[in-house]
């Protein structure tokens, strides 16, 4: 369960209900601080004709569009779990593309908001965010799978007005920190006067003069290949490494420092902290306040040898009951 603690009130805040309409002012009067990478358009956009499957009206919750993509972007917003949120939001995607040219109409004359000309905007691929409490297993699939299409965010209001977002997909941080990540290797490529198509992998690039580290790297990796398809972002910090739900953050050392450890491998599975030969940190302290690391998961695990990466997997493949 998230728990939000404030240090000024020296307590931690209470979750608070609010409804639908609350989320949707609260966001659109704070949009530029939520999605600056967004042009706000308008909320509660009026859709006039045969929209949803079953009725003849509609209202998307707001409406924006991405300068970048160059396409629009439909907002639903829900106040709790609802099963229908990719099914309504889907609706309105078709008929903004069945009535692309009325869209773009209101959008640029009646709002006043400065669009690309009207034969450079893409009239297909309309962008969906879906905000919600909870989603269900589908729809998570759906959006993974949907590649920057489709947007979960998960929130929670607490009291004091605060707002918390969880990216379940398409974090904006992570696409930035992927970007900055080609930008290097372009520049490196560069300097060193290699072609950047042909240049080095990303894994060599990442695991730079770090050879132990990255040969223990590709152990864990084929092991992780015998459980099921692996889906690897080499990025700037850490590689994060995602296989059948279950993610890890993989940090690479030179076998020197105080635990002299050549890999560090973030993850989720609480049963890493029965393996009594691993160093294990939990970043959860017993205050309950978690403390920095590269990497989203809870627990940290310093790996020195492969022994040790065959005792890992061992627990991540019984946790999937492979």
């Amino acid at each position: 369960m998230i728990r939000l603690f404030s240090s000024n009130n020296r307590k931690f805040l209470k979750s608070v209900q609010k409804s639908e309409a609350e989320l949707n002012r609260f966001l659109s009067e704070n949009w530029n601080d939520f999605f600056p990478q967004y042009k706000f358009i308008k909320n509660e956009f009026t859709l006039d004709g045969y929209v949803r499957s079953k009725g003849t009206s509609g209202r998307i919750d707001i409406l924006a569009f991405n300068p970048k993509a160059k396409k629009f972007v439909v907002v639903e917003l829900k106040k709790d779990f609802d099963k229908n949120i990719r099914n309504q939001a889907s609706d309105y995607k078709d008929f903004i593309e069945d009535n692309f040219a009325e869209i773009y109409l209101l959008s640029n004359q009646k709002y006043n908001v400065d669009l690309p000309k009207f034969n450079e905007i893409s009239k297909e691929n309309i962008e969906l965010i879906l905000i919600a409490k909870d989603f269900s297993h589908l729809d998570i699939e759906k959006a993974k799978k949907s590649k920057d299409e489709i947007t979960l965010i998960r929130y929670m209001w607490f009291e004091d007005e605060l707002l918390l977002i969880d990216y379940l997909n398409n974090d904006p941080l992570e696409l930035i920190e992927k970007e900055n990540t080609e930008k290097i290797k372009k520049i490196k490529a560069i300097i060193e006067n290699k072609p950047v198509n042909d240049y080095i992998t990303e894994i060599d690039m990442f695991f730079h003069k770090k050879d132990e580290a990255k040969r223990l790297y590709l152990i864990f990796y084929e092991l992780l290949k015998s459980i099921s398809t692996v889906e690897i972002e080499a990025q700037q910090t850490k590689v994060k490494v995602s296989v059948n739900q279950q993610t890890f953050s993989v940090i690479g050392f030179s076998g020197t420092g105080p635990r002299k450890a050549f890999l560090q491998i973030n993850t989720n599975i609480d049963e890493v902290v029965a393996l009594e030969n691993l160093d294990i940190d939990d970043r959860v302290r017993p205050n309950a306040k978690k403390k920095g690391s590269l990497g989203v998961e809870r627990y940290e695990v310093y790996l020195k040898n492969q022994n040790e990466i065959y005792s890992f997997f061992e627990v991540i493949k019984s946790k999937m009951k492979v």
